[in-house]
């Protein structure tokens, strides 16, 4: 095996060390951004009965068939439905009953006329438009029926799976429990947010930041572990703080500097490395482990992109299947290149940060101008990935090229 790791020979190590996702049960209000450990089924039929779509009036299709504007037709109201609200009442020849959306439809009604096409006087209600039967009107089951599949187990359940939870009375779910992710800093120049400057060689700290988001944003839980100073003790002690986490990702101190201790003491802290140094640009620097009986150890690079690359390329993923997820990769697409791309060195695969619009019916991607390892603004208005692959050094304006969605 060469010294640097092509990035699907990386992934498959990392997928293939990650243990079966654990369930729990969680309160409804909970469960957000989780994904489902069971399949749902239906509690009744949705809707439960024949409803209103509008306001208007319930009527019967045989007394509006040959209406029109200049010729409406006449029919007493006999009563009012509303939501949630009960009657006996019948729609026989020549009435009609005031409705509003939600409630039920009254017995002998099959239409409902809204209420823009009708005028009333008098207890009488004049209908100017024909409406085909059933107009207008939800029917029972319609949605869902009694019993029927609601939601599959692996399903991410986001606001809208959620108010369909509640809809079939789902006050508790099971669902697999998002990996608790340690993240740790490390660095003699950082400075944390807020906290004084004595040198102009310090830098604040955005990485542990950044990936508490990126985690967020993955289906972890987070959990911040500060900075660390280059000094091997504190180190160490703060590496064998891993065994609490299901995941713990360092940033910095993973590559080839004097003080890059991370790669030397990650196997003094019970960690065992199953690679360094990846076949790509940014974040040739990756060290991936494990420790215990299921953890995995992420030692990313310190410079924010070359960070955030390798989360998306290989932690996002890991989290994602650790969590129970159907999709765990993020989407690559095709677009057309706007621009000539140029590179010196061919030899790594590059993920250039770039920026995805639709224009005349085509894909477009522009790559960003500024592409170094250590410009985090290289992200700003960029939504994907434009990836160029081994061994090619240009690609020119016209090109399809393939992008990662971020």
């Amino acid at each position: 095996m060469s010294e640097l790791l092509p990035v699907e020979e990386a992934l498959d190590i990392v997928l293939k060390h990650i243990p079966p996702p654990e369930t729990e049960v969680l309160f409804i209000g909970e469960a957000t951004g989780c994904i489902l450990a069971e399949d749902v089924y239906s509690d009744t039929d949705k809707p439960a009965f024949d409803n209103s779509a509008m306001d208007g009036f319930a009527v019967r299709s045989e007394d509006i068939k040959e209406v029109s504007e200049e010729s409406p037709v006449k029919l007493r109201i006999i009563g009012e439905y509303s939501a949630g609200v009960e009657s006996s009442i019948k729609v026989e020849k020549g009435t009609a009953v005031k409705i509003l959306t939600g409630a039920p439809l009254p017995a002998g009604a099959d239409t409902v006329v809204p209420v823009e096409y009708t005028s009333e006087e008098e207890g009488f209600v004049f209908i100017k438009k024909p409406f085909k039967k059933g107009a207008n009107i939800r029917l029972k089951g319609e949605d869902l029926k009694k019993g029927e599949l609601v939601l599959s187990k692996g399903t991410e359940l986001r606001g809208y799976e959620i108010g369909l939870l509640c809809g079939v009375n789902k006050s508790v779910v099971k669902v697999y429990r998002k990996p608790r992710v340690g993240i740790l800093s490390t660095g003699d120049e950082l400075l944390e947010l807020g906290e004084a400057s004595n040198r102009i060689s310090q830098i604040r700290s955005s990485n542990h930041h950044m990936l508490r988001s990126l985690t967020e944003s993955a289906g972890g839980n987070p959990y911040l572990l500060g900075i660390v100073p280059d000094d091997p003790t504190e180190l160490l002690e703060a590496l064998k703080k891993c065994y609490d986490y299901d995941i713990f990702i360092t940033t910095g101190g993973v590559s080839m500097g004097d003080k890059d201790y991370v790669r030397f003491l990650a196997e003094k802290a019970g960690i065992e490395v199953k690679f360094h140094k990846l076949r790509i640009k940014p974040a040739k620097p990756v060290l991936f482990g494990t420790f215990g009986k299921k953890g995995l150890f992420f030692g990313l690079p310190g410079n924010p992109v070359s960070c955030a690359v390798a989360f998306d390329l290989l932690v996002y993923p890991a989290i994602r299947k650790m969590q129970g997820a159907q999709d765990i990769f993020k989407k690559k697409i095709k677009a057309i290149l706007t621009e000539d791309y140029v590179r010196r060195d061919a030899k790594r695969r590059e993920f250039a940060r770039a920026r995805l619009w639709f224009e005349n019916g085509s894909l477009l991607c522009k790559p960003a101008k500024k592409q170094q390892s250590h410009m985090l603004s290289s992200y700003v208005g960029a939504n994907s990935y434009m990836i160029i692959y081994e061994g090619v050094k240009e690609l020119k304006k016209g090109e399809e090229v393939e992008v990662l969605l971020l």
